[in-house]
């Protein structure tokens, strides 16, 4: 009844509600494109017409077999054209996304369990940088973009309170991870034919292309060319201090690993972990620079992270295929000290395809 006499008391929600309306205004397409300069949300977008597309096909007569790989910018760009022609077979369903995380493996563990979807094989990627929770740079991206509300509130505790903290500033209000700019605004809308239409056609072709690729595409703007070593090793020390320095090894990260692991077992998929090719230099420093902080002593990420992964993969039987010291890998052609250059995806698509389909026979 305070209330009824004092509506006053009721102005901040109203504002609230207001502020909250607006914002999910801003996030239709056609005014998103306004002021939005990335595209790496419309990887986390295409993804649910994946998983429809997903189950229809495997659902089909006659199919080929499937692969699905969670994975992240380190595996997008593989090619269903020649894998399909040369693993007879065999075809690609592609659910990396940029800064894919264990988190997101597991949200869709879970969603394959409820519909009952199996895919034939499954291949989940293994980067050290995702387990470090002391990262100058924090890889969030499956938070802000890919994670249901509804899965953060199941695994809530599973959450860092700096993740929830960036949750709800950045999921409950979106403007505040784009951060719109007026001038931006105000030269897309008064130069359309410049700024804005050519920018929704790149969306509208990269949507498209993901599509045909199931999930595998080419970012406009991914660097086709090799950086060569003077740019490579620059590259791969400002890696390393932004995302490894100080590192901690996040025991939250592993248990949503695990847990993803456990269902697809549960659901007898075929499956095994990754870790992808990285760059000689950046390599050199994960194996050497102490930076990992235990109780008795200082470690390398290498040491403080490797093991634990291993350790775990062996106690459930399930492969580990680490690129990084396999001796009959040899393509090492960077566009950046963490990414295999577009040159060398033929070599990592037979890498993993020749293990999938021994595994089969």
């Amino acid at each position: 009844m305070d209330f009824l006499k004092n509506k006053f008391l009721l102005y901040p929600f109203w504002i609230f509600l207001f502020a909250f309306a607006l914002d999910k205004a801003f996030l239709l397409e056609g005014v998103h494109t306004y002021f939005s300069k990335t595209l790496s949300d419309i990887n986390y977008i295409q993804k649910n017409d994946l998983y429809e597309s997903l189950k229809t096909y495997l659902n089909s007569p006659n199919r080929k077999k499937v692969l699905v790989y969670f994975g992240n910018s380190r595996a997008l760009l593989f090619d269903n054209v020649y894998i399909e022609s040369n693993y007879p077979g065999w075809t690609l369903y592609n659910f990396s996304v940029p800064g894919g995380k264990p988190d997101y493996t597991l949200q869709w563990a879970e969603f394959f369990q409820k519909d009952g979807v199996k895919p034939d094989f499954v291949l989940i990627d293994q980067s050290a940088e995702l387990y470090n929770s002391t990262a100058t740079l924090k890889v969030d991206e499956t938070l802000t973009n890919g994670l249901d509300v509804l899965f953060v509130l199941k695994h809530w505790g599973k959450f860092s309170t700096e993740e929830k903290s960036t949750l709800l500033a950045k999921r409950l209000f979106r403007t505040y991870q784009y951060r719109p700019k007026l001038d931006v605004i105000i030269k897309r809308a008064s130069q359309k034919e410049i700024f804005l239409y050519p920018y929704q056609a790149l969306r509208a072709k990269f949507i498209g292309e993901l599509a045909h690729g199931q999930g595998s595409a080419k970012t406009p703007g991914t660097h086709h060319e090799t950086m060569p070593s003077a740019r490579l090793k620059k590259s791969a020390f400002g890696d390393f201090h932004s995302y490894l320095v100080p590192f901690t090894f996040n025991e939250r990260t592993f248990q949503f690993y695990k847990e993803a692991s456990q269902i697809f077992k549960q659901m007898n998929v075929p499956q095994a972990s990754i870790w992808v090719r990285l760059s000689l230099p950046y390599m050199e420093l994960i194996r050497t620079q102490p930076v990992a902080k235990t109780t008795d002593k200082s470690q390398s990420v290498y040491s403080a992270w490797l093991p634990l992964v291993l350790n775990y993969q062996e106690s459930v039987q399930i492969p580990f295929w680490n690129m990084n010291d396999d001796p009959d890998y040899n393509c090492n052609e960077f566009s950046d000290a963490g990414h295999m250059a577009p040159t060398c995806y033929r070599d990592y698509t037979d890498f993993i395809l020749k293990r999938v389909t021994k595994t089969q026979r």
